[in-house]
């Protein structure tokens, strides 16, 4: 089937691709680990491969269904969750994926729709022999999700390359306002949206890690969990300091903009005193008495030329000064 790769992880063999008809759960040794990766989620395929599996009572509308609440439900022979892994391509917005774990004695079943970037590269990565047949289905699925958190990760990187680059921005030239403010918006929005991804699935990990989950408290993985949860927490913590750093942008940002419009203030200011200077001597000029400056050939010349060389002489003063 195309839709569905089947690995065989045989800690004291060999690690293989196999077909699902040659799958035998009952046969898989205790140093065998089976991972099926269904990238559709199409009825016919879930059905063929928790039927090869001897998974009985899937509950196949909510795996189908990539919409709904990351959530586990328990079952007799296996246990069933679903979280949000996050798809993140240069210069574009992240993207949200679920993805649907289904986890049974020495197996493995993950579902989601499209290509999953860090299960194609875990693949790639353990394409050679590996002890992954050593593992139990649940130190391995705590693998997986600990990739599916670094997802978050991967998209923040991108949003502080960003910030960074806006920082930059802001401090070095002026940057036109409604070019900064659809960026900044779309920061926001995309801090949010991992936020909003994220935090629904703290029951999910939760649930895993707690001391009453039998089938993770009686394995060997316990610990792995543990760990998984305060990776889970890290993750959390990173998101808020992001949305603190976008934020933090758009501060700078305001606080030049008042640093410039201070700036533009004094320098009109100082324009009125100058205007208002030359306007006051003009006026005394123009007053209706004799003076000796009226009587040369060119004294509107003369007078002009002052007034300019008291201009000149105020600003450069006032630029010694550094009043502007």
């Amino acid at each position: 089937m195309e839709n569905v790769k089947l690995y065989l992880y045989d800690a004291s063999g060999k690690d293989e691709e196999v077909d699902l008809k040659d799958v035998k759960v009952d046969s898989l040794g205790t140093k065998q680990l089976l991972w099926v990766n269904v990238s559709a989620r199409d009825n016919k395929l879930l059905d063929a491969v928790t039927r090869q599996l001897g998974a009985k009572n899937v509950p196949c509308k909510s795996v189908l269904d990539d919409s709904g609440r990351p959530e586990v439900e328990r079952f007799d022979d296996f246990f069933r969750f679903c979280v949000d892994s996050v798809v993140s391509d240069e210069g574009q917005s992240p993207k949200k994926v679920m993805v649907d774990f289904i986890v049974g004695k020495n197996y493995v079943v993950t579902i989601h729709s499209g290509g999953i970037n860090y299960l194609d590269e875990f693949r790639e990565r353990d394409k050679g022999e590996s002890q992954l047949g050593e593992l139990d289905a649940e130190s391995f699925v705590a693998t997986l999700l600990d990739l599916n958190i670094v997802t978050y990760f991967d998209a923040l990187e991108e949003i502080e390359c960003e910030v960074d680059e806006l920082d930059e921005l802001v401090l070095k030239q002026d940057v036109e306002t409604d070019k900064f403010l659809k960026r900044m918006v779309a920061l926001r929005r995309d801090t949010s949206r991992l936020r909003k991804w994220l935090m629904p699935q703290r029951e999910v990990y939760y649930s895993l890690s707690r001391p009453d989950f039998q089938q993770v408290s009686q394995s060997d993985s316990s610990s792995h969990y543990q760990m998984l949860s305060q990776h889970f927490e890290t993750a959390v913590d990173a998101i808020e300091h992001a949305r603190e750093m976008v934020i933090s942008v758009f501060e700078l940002y305001a606080t030049k903009t008042t640093h410039l419009t201070n700036i533009l203030v004094q320098r009109l200011t100082f324009l009125t005193l100058i205007t208002g200077s030359v306007a006051v001597i003009a006026g005394i000029l123009g007053m209706n008495f004799k003076a000796d400056i009226f009587e040369l050939e060119y004294g509107f010349w003369v007078t002009v030329a002052g007034l300019i060389f008291f201009a000149i002489g105020l600003a450069m003063f006032a630029r010694f000064r550094r009043w502007i």
